[in-house]
């Protein structure tokens, strides 16, 4: 199967749950033998913002895409610590343009306070979030969730951003909590 068909979505799929199993298995497939973190979490966010373009579940083939943004923010690999002052800095993503770095500190954003809380953060309407940090004014809502290395440390975040109000729920948690855990497990992050 062609790489870029790993982000095909069978119209048999009804439920996000079913949505994120084909996900999963597809991302496993294609990091299998890859341990290099770049190339890791470049497969990822595209296979994650090609998949929703594709299913009906999050608006299909629109011409306005309910996902209009998925990629990571990264803390530099010289700082030890989530309490350092070195911001989120831009890695791997799908989408418009994005803010280069996001500094770690509390009610800055979404991002900031996901990597500060070490927590999932689901926002169903991002103009109510205090500190948000608007890169796209047609984000509505929004789900970070943290980035952990091999060692259980927090390194950064996965952030998607949406067009829609409330359009993740706790099965996306459950599934982008997977995908991650697949990344934390499947990569040398030295």
């Amino acid at each position: 199967m062609p790489h870029a068909d790993s982000s095909y979505i069978p119209s048999t799929i009804t439920t996000k749950s079913e949505f994120y199993d084909h996900v999963v298995s597809h991302l496993e497939a294609l990091l299998e033998g890859e341990r290099y973190w770049v190339t890791n979490l470049a497969q990822t966010s595209a296979i994650l913002y090609h998949s929703y373009l594709a299913s009906s579940l999050y608006g299909g083939e629109s011409i306005n895409p309910v996902i209009n943004w998925c990629g990571f923010y990264l803390h530099p690999p010289s700082s030890k610590t989530t309490s350092s002052n070195s911001p989120l800095l831009l890695g791997p993503y799908q989408g418009r343009p994005a803010c280069l770095k996001i500094k770690p500190i509390k009610g800055k954003g979404v991002c900031a306070d996901s990597f500060l809380s070490n927590q999932t953060l689901i926002v169903n309407n991002v103009e109510e979030y205090p500190g948000h940090i608007a890169c796209d004014g047609e984000t509505k809502s929004e789900i970070v969730i943290p980035l952990r290395n091999d060692k259980n440390l927090i390194i950064g975040v996965l952030d998607l951003d949406s067009t829609l109000f409330k359009t993740f729920d706790q099965d996306d948690k459950n599934g982008l909590e997977r995908i991650v855990d697949i990344l934390k497990k499947g990569c040398d992050w030295s």
